[in-house]
């Protein structure tokens, strides 16, 4: 993007190195070594992800609450100085482009679109995490290499046919994919069961199936018992319900089922945390 700062011959640009994380939009190396050539070359975008640190750990100190709010409204003018570096190309595609710790890494888009200009989208932000609409106008959208980059995908609060539910549980190019959204998606305990079958979702971490009409079958929807005095989830009193033993038990062990149990400290998992 042409508004990068260059640096001397022979050194790495900015612009060098966000075409680099392009192609590794989850190597935070990479990214750290951004943010300080921003710093090095005096570009203003260093500023956005400076103030998004600060104000990140000021809202974490309860004593420190108030000066982050004087923050925001400095933060988020950067952050939307720092929009109007992407907002041609996502009112081209049309998506709504978000941004996570300073980084536009998630992308609000129906499934249709994002199949027409999958190639212009990862060429131009390192995109992590989808929230896609209109599945069922588009659920080729999984046959797509330029899934392979992403982490987290929102498909909920639309029905999913059963071609979508198979195009989903058959695509070759989910193995990023750890964190998955499809409550009040209108799911069957038949969709479940290709789901649950489908080896290409195996590394799935945490997958919401609330508000549905099939049974939950994860482990989370069963209830659990917490310790009196520190208030945490007791592991032993964990289990899946009879849906999610009947899966397993056919399918073997299903990460996803297991959510719960797999992240006792911090459950559901932030989307943002793969």
């Amino acid at each position: 993007m042409n508004s990068f700062a260059s640096s001397r011959r022979g050194t790495i640009t900015p612009a060098d190195l966000w075409q680099r994380i392009l192609a590794a939009p989850a190597d935070a190396g990479l990214k750290a070594q951004y943010v300080d050539a921003l710093e090095q070359a005096g570009d203003w975008h260093a500023k956005v992800f400076a103030l998004t640190a600060l104000h990140e750990r000021l809202s974490a100190d309860p004593l420190f609450t108030e000066n982050a709010a004087l923050l925001k409204p400095e933060r988020d003018a950067a952050l939307g100085d720092w929009r109007t570096d992407f907002d041609p190309h996502a009112a081209a595609w049309p998506g709504r482009i978000e941004f996570v710790d300073a980084w536009p890494v998630e992308l609000t888009i129906d499934a249709a679109a994002f199949a027409r200009h999958a190639g212009a989208i990862v060429a131009t932000i390192p995109l992590r995490h989808l929230n896609l609409t209109a599945i069922d106008d588009g659920h080729g959208v999984f046959d797509l290499p330029q899934l392979d980059q992403i982490a987290s995908i929102d498909g909920s609060k639309q029905p999913w046919s059963d071609g979508a539910i198979h195009a989903l549980a058959s695509s070759a190019h989910i193995g990023a994919l750890r964190w998955l959204d499809l409550s009040r998606a209108d799911i069957s305990e038949s969709q479940v069961e290709i789901l649950a079958a489908s080896p290409a979702l195996k590394a799935v971490e945490y997958l919401n199936l609330s508000d549905n009409p099939t049974r939950d079958p994860v482990d989370a929807s069963a209830g659990y018992g917490t310790d009196w005095q520190t208030g945490r989830i007791i592991l032993e009193s964990v289990f899946l319900p009879a849906f999610g033993a009947e899966l397993q038990a056919r399918h073997g062990k299903i990460g996803w089922l297991n959510g719960l149990s797999n992240y006792l400290n911090n459950y559901p998992p932030s989307r943002y945390s793969f």
